[in-house]
Order: structure tokens, then sequence, then C-alpha cells
């Protein structure tokens, strides 16, 4: 059995010597380990007394000393006459390591229960956006770090996506696990406790963290810690058992908003569908509204698809639309939602972006649609383009009925002119036209 070791602060030498001679079941050096101490009346004043370790502490004086000076009691305290504590050494000794015992299983109860309430309001939610937050949140304090991130695999482009970062959202960078390094994610999937402190050294070190829920890794948490920062590694593995824990309720919305997430796709594109494109864009207006920020919509259609179709079919336009699809998904952010609008006409909604940048996203849509020819077939090449009309909330309209009326009156535009462009929106009539245009 185990030696239980006990701290012992006394200004005298004879109290550990006693000790060790009547009680050889216990260590008396003074051990990081100790949540016991015993605490003779000469040392009152020694520091180490009132150290918050000790769960549990023998203070010793006498018959004429009912308090020990300097030495405030608290909660797991016994206070003993000095001469008594010796005589029954042992029995004190057990007593209060057991007390100190069932501090630690209460203490891991409440924790235990304050997780189990914490998931419960985490399955709630059903949100991942905010789900992702309140866990990255929590990871943060218990590790001790400033900075992290939570990233989380999205299917419909087969990578992962920043679910929540503490820092200023980046350019989508298309990697397939951005700023996480490769080798620290090997070594924390190799490793007895699925993380790692990567690399140990230098001056960005991060806590790498996989998700795993079976045997799908369905994200990974990064805390960041800079070369200043110390990193106390027993904070850092209550971080990974607080994120194993609430792993599963996490994956458990992570599908749930991915079944909801395919609900809300067209079938042949796997673009977001009107359905959702009338729910979002009310979300987005209301926003914008309450918070004063912007957001653009491009609308762009294919041109001569029709053509397409005539001489080739539909299932060849089908096939067409298919990878239309693909390369606007891969051309714009993550934070951008391309929907199929009806047709062969697309629509792609810019979150916080004003008409100049969002002028810059068309035109690498342009690009990527009409550079290269799709090869639909071995001996099947296939060239086409499209035509863009953009327009901004709330530059050029303040309900969504009149945003999506003036880019699609930019659009066709376009279409009925050169094809193969892109046209911001006119800017709406001052109050003083509206007069004009009235008389």
């Amino acid at each position: 059995m185990e030696k239980q070791c006990v701290a012992v602060f006394s200004g005298g030498s004879d109290l550990v010597e006693r000790l060790r001679k009547s009680c050889s079941d216990f260590d008396f050096d003074r051990d990081e380990d100790s949540r016991v101490a015993v605490v003779d009346r000469l040392a009152a004043s020694d520091s180490m007394a009132d150290a918050p370790r000790f769960l549990s502490r023998i203070l010793l004086g006498a018959d004429s000393e009912p308090r020990l000076q300097g030495v405030v009691r608290r909660t797991g305290d016994l206070l003993l006459d000095r001469d008594y504590f010796l005589e029954h050494a042992p029995e004190m000794l057990s007593f209060a390591c057991e007390l100190a015992a069932s501090r630690v299983a209460a203490e891991e109860l409440s924790a235990e229960l304050e997780l189990l309430h914490e998931m419960q309001q985490l399955m709630r939610l059903g949100d991942s956006a905010v789900v992702s937050e309140k866990i990255v949140r929590h990871v943060l304090s218990l590790a001790g770090a400033k900075r992290g991130r939570l990233l989380l695999h999205d299917p419909k482009v087969e990578r992962y996506v920043v679910s929540f970062s503490t820092e200023s959202p980046e350019a989508d960078s298309s990697e397939f696990l951005p700023g996480v390094d490769a080798d620290g994610l090997q070594t924390a999937l190799s490793a007895p406790g699925a993380f790692a402190l990567y690399p140990r050294e230098g001056n960005h070190r991060q806590l790498i963290v996989p998700l795993q829920v079976g045997e799908d890794m369905i994200g990974v948490l990064i805390a960041l810690f800079d070369g200043d920062e110390s990193v106390d590694m027993q904070a850092a593995q209550r971080a990974v058992i607080y994120v194993r824990r609430v792993s599963g309720a996490l994956g458990n919305i992570y599908q749930l908003t991915r079944s909801r997430d395919l609900a809300m796709r067209d079938d042949l594109t796997k673009a977001f569908n009107r359905r959702f494109f009338e729910s979002y864009l009310d979300e987005e207006s209301e926003r914008s509204r309450r918070y004063g920020t912007i957001f653009t919509v491009i609308f762009l259609d294919l041109d001569d698809l029709k053509r397409v179709n005539n001489r080739h079919g539909h299932l060849t336009g089908s096939r067409m639309l298919q990878e239309v699809a693909r390369r606007i998904l891969d051309a714009v952010r993550g934070i951008d939602k391309v929907v199929r609008f009806g047709g062969d006409e697309f629509c792609i909604i810019l979150p916080q972006t004003d008409q100049h940048q969002s002028f810059a996203v068309a035109e690498r849509v342009r690009r990527a649609i009409a550079e290269e020819p799709f090869r639909l077939e071995n001996d099947l090449s296939i060239a086409i383009s499209a035509s863009f009309g953009i327009a901004t909330y709330p530059l050029h309209a303040v309900t969504k009925e009149e945003l999506i009326s003036a880019a699609d009156a930019a659009m066709y535009r376009v279409k009925s002119t050169t094809k193969n462009a892109i046209e911001i929106a006119a800017d709406p009539p001052t109050l003083v036209e509206k007069k004009q245009m009235t008389l």
C-alpha cells in the first residue's frame, strides 16, 4: 500500500521524528502531492501553512491556546491539543486524509454536475456557431491561453473550416486544415492523451486537440500560446478532458446542423436552394439593420445554356450546372453563401462586404467559369460564360425585394449587351431626384 504524504510545519525538530516513529503508514516529507498538513504552534507564521493546496490541516495548539496565532481556520481544519494529537497521531492523520479525500470527491462530483449542466445547455442551443464559441472560450480559460479557434469538418467542401476564432477572420485559404501544423496534428493523434503541445519550444506554440466521435475526426481545437506565455500542462490536460467530454454534444449538434444544411440545398448542384435564400437574406438584412453593417448580393446568369441544352441535351446541361456550381464554391470564401436561385441563375451572398470588394469576388468567379472550358466527357469540352449583377445593402436598397431587383436589373443589363461581364447596380435616386421625377 502506497504511503500517504503529509506535510509538517514545525519550528522544532522533534515533531517529525515522533510522527515517523508512531506513524509508519505515512510519509512526512514536504511533497507537492500532499493534501494534508500538520501545523505546529511554533510554525504558525510559516507561509506554507496557509497554502491552498492543503485540503485538510491539523492545527496543533495547547489547552491554553484555543487558536494559533496568524493562522486563519478554514473548512477541513482540525484544531487539536498538541499532546492529544501525538498520542492519537495515526487515527487523527487517517481521519484528516479521509476528510481530504472526501473534499476531492465532492469537488469532482461538483465538476461533473457542472459539466453535465453545461452539456445540457449546449444541446439545447442547437447552433454549432454558438456552441463552438462557448467551447473555445471555456477551453482557453482552463488552459490559460488568450487565443484559439475551432475547426469543424464541412462535408460540402470536403475540408475543415473555422467554426469560431477569437482572432479577426482571415481570408479563406482553401487549405484542408487552415492554420493547423500537420506534424503537430499527427503527434496529437498518436499521443496517449490524444493532444499535443507543438512545438514544445518556440515563439508560437499550439495546444492541438483533435475532436473525435467514434472513428471520425469532426474537428480540431487549437489554443495558441505566444513565447512569453507559460504553459501549465496540468491546466492543459484539464482543458483536454473538458473537450473530450463535450465532443459528443458538439458531434450531435454538428450532425443535426449538417442534416438541416442538406435539407436547404439544391439536389442537383449542392448549392443552397431558394428556401434557404429567403430565410438567410431575412436574417442578414435584420443583422445589418441592427448592427449597422453591410452585405452584398451577386446575381449571375449563365450565358447561352439553352444552346448547350439544345445541342447536347438536358443531361449535359445538368452536368454543366453541377460543374459551374463547383467552380463558384471553389472561388468564394467559406462565409459566403452560394444559392441556386432557379434554372441557370445563381446568387452569392457576401456578409460584411461592400460593392467594390464584391466586384473582386465576382471577377474571380467570372474567370473561374469562363477561362477554362468544361470537360464533361473525354471527347466533349464546352466553354460557357456568365453575366453578373451586384447590389449592396443598404447602399442600393433597404428591403430584400429592392435588393434582389437591383442586382437582377444590373445582371440583365450585362446579359442584354456584352455578356461575360460584371455591373454594379445604379445608386438609388436622392430625395431631390425623386421629387423632380414626380413633378
